[in-house]
């Protein structure tokens, strides 16, 4: 049995002990004698959830227009109602087009076996207005196993052309013994057997997902928390993020091979060892802060892929991913506990700006806190100052500043190790956003919490458990936000024209569901959201204990972000060359509407013909091939000539193949979800092209 197999079966005696305890520390529960323990405490005392059992209904400029428990496959109406729910816990959601993806954390044996369901989200994401919402349902196509019943599948991210699934395994379930391997469904596959995995999942066939491969790391004893899929440069990269304090916080890299099926590890990276060597696992014990989640996008201003990365109490970290082998660090921005950040899809009032979201864990009460039971603020930053770095005019990373807070008489930060080679600017954010400021502020102060603002025997006991925690985040084209915000359900914020950050709007609808159903060590109460997701003017909610919901706002358009139905087919004159020749390049589109088309090629390659332009992104290691006019039906030609100057045989990867509607909200960017606002990259496809050198 491999050694990083996790199950409740091989976790025994000191190895046991062990994980259950790291892996208590880091969801901030108490394990007692070597075993979770199932007791819950608030910053007052061990007085268990304020929410168990609750079921909120408040709502402000927001409808849920669609929900499905996900307690069988089919339609919402059919298999998708409260009282017939999935059996344990939910966590993160990710969109394609027309399907979703959920990973589950836990199956117990009234729904047993699940490590991810996907859905059908099409009548919601073709939607052309919110009138199209009112008969639209949430259809579950199937489930995909979990085989480690002491493994919990903390994420899910997918390819940009949502052909593949990548599953972020902890062993997480061993804590509350809340799995059960035996599926409902005898034909769906199963992910591999170890516990501390990342797994690729093949969902081209969304009815029937395929278990492709499974990569462990000796250094994963708890295994990746969250990860990222980016094509760069020709190649398709899955980043992951992982490890505890002090231990083995830190960046894994992988390239992932479709044809091959296949993961190989090609680097890592924490801020306290930038010297990582390619090739090697670790040198080192590992950063000394937790690397929580990250997020790449492709510059919108520079192009070049840039990610953005919540290190705890080492801040957000910006980094140049362009050589996912040799990866520079851009800036940081100094916050206590980052745990989820996320740029703007596209610059935003001619800035460049990201929401770094940061979580108050009560084990962590100590750190950095300025008062009892805030609940996790968002910060609105500001990152062009990380353009003189991006254009070389400056070598060293760029201090974006502390946040506001930092600042405030009394804050001691938690540490500043991972800041002090900066110079102090005295630079903030450009805005915040908190729910609960301190344990001191009223539910009649707080939007949403009327029910229990007039129920006299209730008082906002704190932060317990996560119960109002700040989790994840998306950011749409048009500045809105969307939260999920557990019990305070998801909630909606604007990045206004001066740069500010100003709720909208929230939903903090719970469903029905049985109390016996739900994650009960943290909660028994709804909504529990866990992360929100922006698509097509529709905010898609994961809830950890009732499943999904699509929320729509009363000022958020609908129909605008509809997937455009294409073909697109790249062709050249062959994949041979000798140095200097000259290749014709066809881009044939057959699509539904008028679209834009570019191609991307090697930097040293030279376009000698053709309606196009062409860019240069990431200093000058890639070039970017536009063509002049749209296209519906039809093909784009233009010419190139591979290097003359070559000695050595060498190959080159071209592509992949990209397109937008004729008028992007910008040239480059991307943001968590992939929309139609900005440009696509199609089927994650390219070409390896090789040239011969000439003898000398």
């Amino acid at each position: 049995m491999p050694r990083d197999t996790l199950s409740n079966d091989t976790l025994t005696g000191t190895t046991r002990r062990a994980v259950l305890t790291a892996a208590a520390g880091a969801l901030g529960v108490s394990a007692v004698g070597g075993i979770a323990s199932g007791h819950k405490y608030t910053t007052d005392g061990p007085h268990g959830d304020q929410f168990d059992g609750n079921r909120a209904d408040a709502a402000a400029n927001t409808d849920v227009v669609g929900y499905h428990s996900l307690g069988e496959i089919g339609s919402a109406s059919m298999a998708g109602s409260p009282d017939e729910p999935h059996y344990g816990g939910l966590t993160e959601l990710r969109l394609h087009d027309d399907i979703a993806v959920l990973s589950v954390f836990s199956s117990r044996d009234e729904t047993p076996g699940r490590g991810m369901a996907v859905l059908d989200i099409g009548q919601f994401t073709r939607a052309e207005s919110q009138a199209a919402l009112e008969s639209a349902e949430l259809n579950v196509l199937s489930f995909f196993g979990n085989r480690n019943d002491g493994a919990a599948c903390m994420d899910v991210k997918l390819t940009d052309d949502g052909q593949y699934a990548f599953i972020s395994k902890q062993p997480f379930t061993a804590l509350f013994d809340e799995t059960e391997l035996d599926l409902d469904d005898d034909d769906a596959d199963a992910g591999g057997a170890d516990g501390a995995a990342l797994e690729v999942v093949d969902i081209s066939d969304p009815g029937n997902p395929e278990f492709v491969t499974q990569s462990s790391l000796s250094v994963w004893t708890l295994g990746p928390h969250n990860a990222w899929y980016h094509q760069i440069g020709g190649g398709e990269y899955v980043f992951t993020t992982h490890g505890e304090d002090g231990v083995t916080g830190g960046i894994n890299v992988f390239e992932f091979d479709r044809e091959a099926g296949t993961l190989e590890f090609v680097n890592w990276w924490n801020y306290s060892a930038e010297l990582a060597q390619p090739g090697t696992e670790t040198d080192t014990d590992g950063g000394e802060a937790y690397a929580h989640d990250i997020v790449v996008q492709d510059d919108p201003r520079f192009g070049t892929p840039v990610a953005y990365l919540a290190n705890w109490n080492a801040g957000t970290r910006l980094l140049d991913v362009s050589d996912p082998k040799d990866i520079e660090e851009l800036g940081v921005f100094e916050q206590d506990r980052a745990h989820h950040t996320v740029p703007a899809p596209t610059l935003l009032n001619d800035k460049r700006v990201f929401v770094a979201g940061h979580e108050n864990p009560s084990s962590h009460e100590d750190d950095g806190i300025r008062n009892d039971g805030e609940s996790g603020h968002y910060y609105l930053v500001d990152a062009d100052p990380i353009d003189a770095v991006l254009a070389g005019e400056r070598d060293d990373p760029v201090y974006l500043g502390a946040s506001s807070t930092l600042r405030e008489d009394g804050v001691e930060p938690a540490t500043r190790t991972a800041f002090e080679m900066y110079e102090d600017n005295g630079q903030t954010e450009l805005d915040y956003w908190i729910l609960f400021e301190s344990d001191e502020q009223t539910f009649d102060e707080t939007p949403g919490f009327e029910a229990e603002a007039e129920d006299d025997d209730q008082e906002y006991e704190g932060f317990d458990d996560f119960n109002l925690s700040a989790h994840n985040l998306d950011i749409d084209a048009d500045g809105t936000v969307v939260l999920g915000h557990y019990h305070a359900g998801t909630r909606f914020l604007e990045i206004t024209d001066d740069s500010g950050l100003e709720e909208t709007g929230y939903s903090r609808v719970g469903p029905d569901i049985p109390d016996d159903a739900a994650l009960g060590a943290l909660s028994t109460g709804t909504p529990f959201h866990w992360c929100a997701v922006a698509r097509n003017g529709v905010a898609f909610a994961g809830g950890i204990n009732e499943g999904t919901q699509a929320i729509a706002h009363d000022d958020v358009t609908v129909g605008e972000d509809t997937p455009i139905d294409l073909d697109v087919e790249r062709e050249a004159d062959g994949s041979l060359f000798t140095a200097g020749q000259t290749s014709q390049v066809r881009i044939h589109v057959d699509s539904d509407e008028p679209v834009r088309v570019r191609d991307r090629i090697p930097g040293d390659w030279e376009v000698v013909g053709g309606d196009v332009s062409v860019d240069e992104i990431s200093d000058g290691k890639r070039k970017v091939v536009t063509a002049d006019e749209t296209v519906e039906e039809g093909t784009v030609r233009y010419f190139v000539e591979v290097p003359t100057e070559l000695i050595d045989t060498g190959s080159y990867t071209v592509g992949p193949v990209e397109y937008a509607r004729p008028d992007p909200a910008g040239e480059y960017g991307g943001g968590v979800s992939v929309n139609n606002f900005g440009w696509r990259k199609e089927n994650g496809e390219t070409v390896t092209k090789t040239v011969v050198g000439l003898e000398t």
